[in-house]
């Protein structure tokens, strides 16, 4: 090869391949077809996101409560049998029915500000109900509604050794972290603005405040005497159900969902394609020599 054909050769080399304009412009997908193509892939994928959500749900199911756990729940166990001094409370028996009998010290009663029932805002009324020498429940005696801005008076608890009924309920965390339970103790709460109050509910604090030991839990109460003096019910939880699985309609979900993401993978994929410059046919292309075998 001669010294003059090499600058011939990479000339040749160098030459930027010819590009055809795009199939589509962003201008095109702006017409009702394209419109009512965008509409469909986004209703399909609707579609598919609710079949996996049925699909789902019967794979899910919620054992129902029979009246004998009902019956069972809502009869008052002793406190020291559901909330232990060692212990705690355990996270299952949240909301279970328990009483205990003692003397309510009216002069340590505290407000919980912030809360809320049924739409209401108010405060939670705190008192310890001393049960025997140096030891108390914790208990919730109710909700009082905010009168005006102003903080409302604390109505005086019950005098004298009463029977307190109520569900047993977990202390609040301060930190927002997980406790022993699992069970995120996280709790949405109004600014403490008088001595009186206590941001959140819990034992571990007030034994700093309360004279008493306290065990990790504390009752709120349900019976008359309590919630005395215009203070509102906060109603117990339900027991945890129990539940059943179906494996295969669980697997149909995620089968739905996944084709959500196949689906938007390829619309993605083809308008990408399509809005970019296509590449010249080679004449000597194979395809190219069918394309226009088919022409002619």
């Amino acid at each position: 090869m001669s010294s003059t054909e090499a600058p011939a050769v990479a000339a040749e080399e160098d030459e930027p391949e010819e590009l055809l304009p795009p199939r589509l412009t962003p201008r095109d997908l702006r017409r009702p077809s394209w419109v009512a193509a965008h509409v469909g892939i986004l209703v399909l994928a609707v579609a598919f996101a609710l079949l996996g959500r049925w699909q789902w749900d019967v794979g899910h199911r919620v054992a129902p409560l029979t009246a004998s756990e009902l019956t069972a729940w809502r009869t008052p166990e002793p406190v020291d049998s559901v909330i232990t001094s060692d212990n705690g409370l355990n996270g299952t028996q949240v909301g279970q029915a328990v009483e205990a009998t003692g003397t309510y010290d009216s002069a340590r009663q505290l407000l919980v500000p912030g809360r809320v029932l049924n739409g209401s805002t108010g405060y939670y009324v705190l008192a310890p109900l001393v049960t025997s020498s140096g030891e108390a429940v914790l208990v919730n005696r109710g909700f009082l509604s905010t009168a005006g801005g102003a903080e409302p008076a604390i109505p005086a608890a019950p005098k004298g050794r009463i029977t307190v009924t109520g569900w047993a309920a977990e202390p609040e965390s301060t930190t927002g972290e997980v406790n022993a339970n699992g069970i995120v103790q996280s709790q949405t709460t109004g600014t403490v603005s008088a001595a009186n109050e206590i941001e959140f509910i819990s034992p571990a604090e007030l034994v700093n405040q309360w004279p008493y030991r306290l065990a990790d839990g504390y009752v709120t109460a349900t019976d008359p005497a309590s919630l005395s003096g215009g203070l509102r019910l906060i109603a117990a939880p339900l027991p945890p159900h129990g539940t059943s699985w179906d494996l295969l309609n669980i697997c149909y979900a995620f089968q739905w969902w996944l084709f959500i993401g196949i689906l938007g993978c390829w619309y993605v994929i083809y308008l990408r394609r399509e809005l970019r410059p296509q590449p010249a046919r080679d004449p000597g292309d194979e395809d190219w020599d069918d394309d226009e075998d088919d022409e002619a």
